[in-house]
């Protein structure tokens, strides 16, 4: 799949997330350059986009909440603008097993996304005209738009090649169903910022010789999970 700036994810790996509650983007970011495993900037930030998908029981979101060993989640994913002409829009399947995940991947024709008049069966036929395998078509055809939200992203690999890191903020959530949206009423998350170390598998060893240096411990934390539960008044028990 080409998309650029895009990590397809051939394999499993651990995904190490950090909440510096106290801490700004730029301290964050300046901890992981004074890290003894040297991070450097990989790509230019950017604003970061999704459309996640749930049954109509909402069965991801509490699978998510409650940390199910195995669990499932389905995106859309972008960058650049939130709203209009989107180019390269990317579905992604995001499978957790246990404390590793994987991830499935598939690049989609260009679309729009009106803040105004959105209409998520146009969602649907998107995946109709794109070749995605039978299993996952048939997964999609159970869910639906729940969730819309985007924040900015900046991208670090360690000296060593092995170790990625994201830095997070300006977290902004949407409801959305296939009927209806909340575009105009975000609910934002402006001073949280999210800390993510990535890396494969075998790399599990090394990991703690990165994280001991930070002055803060390791949450759990999925975007998912945080933006439905703003809205969860709406989301039946």
């Amino acid at each position: 799949m080409q998309n650029q700036g895009y990590t397809e994810l051939k394999g499993r790996r651990y995904e190490r997330k950090f909440l510096p509650y106290t801490m700004s983007r730029g301290q964050v970011e300046s901890l992981l350059m004074r890290n003894t495993f040297a991070f450097r900037s990989a790509y230019v930030p950017r604003q970061v986009n999704n459309i996640y998908f749930d049954t109509p029981g909402f069965d991801c979101y509490y699978a998510n909440l409650f940390g199910i060993g195995y669990r499932w989640k389905v995106r859309i994913r972008w960058y650049g603008n939130l709203f209009g002409y989107v180019s390269k829009p990317v579905l992604e399947l995001k499978i957790k097993h246990g404390y590793s995940g994987s991830k499935k991947s598939f690049l989609l024709a260009p679309m729009s996304i009106d803040k105004d008049h959105f209409d998520g069966s146009k969602l649907m036929e998107v995946f109709e005209n794109e070749n995605i395998p039978d299993e996952i078509r048939l997964k999609l055809e159970s869910l639906q738009p729940v969730l819309l939200n985007s924040y900015i992203r900046s991208y670090f690999i360690s000296r060593n090649g092995l170790f990625r890191a994201t830095v997070d903020d300006q977290l902004s959530y949407f409801q959305v169903r296939p009927t209806w949206n909340q575009f105009h009423f975000p609910m934002k998350e402006d001073n949280k910022t999210v800390l993510e170390i990535k890396y494969n598998l075998e790399y599990d060893d090394q990991a703690p010789e990165i994280t001991r240096q930070f002055p803060f411990r390791m949450e759990k934390n999925s975007k998912f999970v945080s933006g439905m539960s703003l809205f969860k008044g709406d989301i039946p028990l």
